[in-house]
């Protein structure tokens, strides 16, 4: 099982320790029956000091080894999942952005969320269940020494009882699985319900068609579950029954077949199946709690997977970005999108391109032209598929390419605030309140110690804010991607005539991707402009 395979690959702790503890356990658990049946034979009539010091001393070996396998190793099953959860992260911010654009949302958020919580709920269930399987077998030796006869009754009972309710297995899994994606596709629509709410809300019919979606798949989810919890629930009514029928073989059925088997003997053998009855009902009910964490495992290696498939060498994790560069030229560069089916055939190239330190460049075109892309393959972030970046006469290559992307700051128009100023630990306080000034934000936000009191903002308002945080990292080259289509005229214009200028002069290097046509004129010859139509530079 996929489960019990990232359990013993992850464990730091040692296995062996867990084993022979769990055995313990179970030894210590079987032996407290043990002299209790003995005690019971032994009568009254006399003083019996061994068994009560046995008793005494399988009860501290219980307490010792159970306190050890629920506490120890749920911490250290707990740890696993920890590392597990932390890796699929890491693994996320390494990969290549063209990959992670590949992977939905939703696979992401439930392989973090509900498929963690899964293997964090099944972790008890392992702890439980490694204990109760010694017990089980230690109270099976216990029987086969009382009677034979009654432990081969009990093999033969309890094996096809095991054969019938595993050959359900298959279908059980199956079930949880289409449960699993239909709640997968329940969390695709109610993300459709929030992110689209406004458009929800100016269409009725769209939000009745929606709704309806929303009930369909939701009952779907459903009736999956219903079927896939009545096949488990199924399986448990016969697997108690089963056990009753065992101990009605054993009071019924083995006097008859042993006569050696008197009424002690079938008392014994009654006291300790009724003994580990409760620890079968609880392992007989921990196999659909497995068999979710299994499916749960298994989604999580296949996303750990696909993300390996192009993660990158982790560099230094104190990257010192370049302060300065002289050129970049893209040559005969081209790129498109392999994966994406409603955009086949569209690519950007061949392009031929050369940004020299202090430019500014002016990308224009229709929708749909590539600049976007084209902005994307410039930072670094798309790999072209063919041609080459070389910065300052050097090539870039895998190796380097997180070096080349830390010359890049960047507000793309999907771009992301966050609340915190992340790697921007030096940052001075005169040069954030001085462009908070500039770009009319003091008095709407404040930044405190590293953080930022709140991002309820307007739409421009967080553009100007998005630049505040990249103009804060220092970095040589400044891309802005639709920057200004949020922006009031009033603060468009300042930002062309009065803040562009200024950025120049302090050394940056910008390229945006702009429609307002109108400002280019006003600000020299010394800007370029590049159309851009069907992926190149017309």
């Amino acid at each position: 099982m996929s489960y019990f395979r990232v359990i013993y690959r992850e464990m730091h702790g040692s296995v062996a320790r867990f084993v022979l503890m769990s055995a313990l356990g179970g030894i210590g658990n079987a032996a407290i029956l043990a002299t209790i049946n003995s005690a019971t034979a032994a009568g009254r009539d006399f003083p019996d000091f061994l068994n009560p010091s046995l008793f005494l001393l399988s009860l501290i070996v219980f307490i010792i080894t159970q306190r050890y396998v629920l506490i120890v190793t749920t911490g250290e099953l707990e740890a696993i999942i920890h590392r597990i959860r932390v890796r699929l992260l890491d693994e996320v911010r390494r990969v290549e952005l063209s990959t992670l654009e590949n992977v939905t949302r939703t696979e992401l958020v439930v392989a973090i969320t509900k498929d963690m919580a899964t293997l964090a709920q099944a972790a008890n269930v392992l702890a439980f269940g490694a204990q109760g399987v010694v017990l089980v077998a230690s109270v099976s030796l216990y029987v086969a020494y009382l009677s034979p006869i009654g432990f081969a009754l009990s093999a033969t009972i309890v094996g096809t009882v095991a054969v019938l309710f595993h050959s359900r297995n298959r279908t059980l899994a199956d079930g949880m699985q289409n449960t699993a994606d239909r709640e997968n596709r329940l969390f695709d629509r109610v993300q459709d319900l929030l992110e689209g709410f406004k458009e929800v809300k100016l269409n009725s019919a769209r939000s009745n068609d929606l709704m309806q979606d929303i009930n369909e798949v939701s009952h779907q989810a459903m009736d999956f579950k219903v079927r896939a919890l009545s096949e488990n629930l199924k399986r448990v009514i016969f697997s108690q029954s089963s056990l009753y029928v065992l101990l009605g073989a054993i009071v019924f059925v083995v006097p008859i077949l042993s006569s050696s088997a008197g009424h002690e003997t079938t008392a014994k053998n009654t006291t300790a199946l009724l003994f580990i009855v409760g620890t079968c009902f609880g392992l007989m009910n921990s196999f659909s709690m497995l068999t979710s964490a299994n499916a749960a495992a298994e989604r999580i290696e296949r996303l750990e997977a696909r993300l390996r498939s192009t993660v990158v060498v982790p560099t230094s994790q104190k990257q010192v970005p370049r302060r300065c560069f002289n050129r970049i030229e893209l040559r005969n560069v081209v790129f498109h999108y392999p994966h994406r089916q409603s955009e086949v055939g569209f690519q950007i190239g061949p392009i031929d391109f050369t940004l020299e330190s202090g430019d500014l460049v002016f990308i224009t075109g229709g929708n749909g032209s590539g600049k976007s892309s084209f902005m994307k393959v410039l930072s670094g972030l798309y790999t072209p598929v063919s041609g080459a970046i070389n910065l300052d006469g050097i090539r870039i290559e895998e190796n380097s390419r997180q070096n080349y992307r830390e010359l890049m700051a960047a507000v793309f128009s999907d771009y992301h605030l966050f609340h915190r100023l992340y790697g921007i630990s030096n940052r001075d306080q005169q040069e954030a309140g001085h462009l908070l000034t500039e770009l009319e934000l003091r008095g709407k936000i404040r930044l405190g110690e590293a953080e930022f009191d709140t991002l309820d903002l307007s739409s421009g308002q967080r553009k100007r804010l998005a630049l505040l945080v990249a103009l804060l990292e220092r970095r040589p080259i400044l891309l802005l991607d639709e920057w200004t289509s949020n922006q009031d005229p009033e603060f468009r214009g300042k930002f062309y005539r009065d803040l562009l200028p200024v950025l120049r002069k302090s050394g940056l290097t910008i390229v945006l991707v702009t429609h307002d046509d109108r400002y280019l004129d006003e600000l020299g010859p010394a800007v370029r402009r590049l159309q851009m139509d069907e992926g190149r530079f017309v």
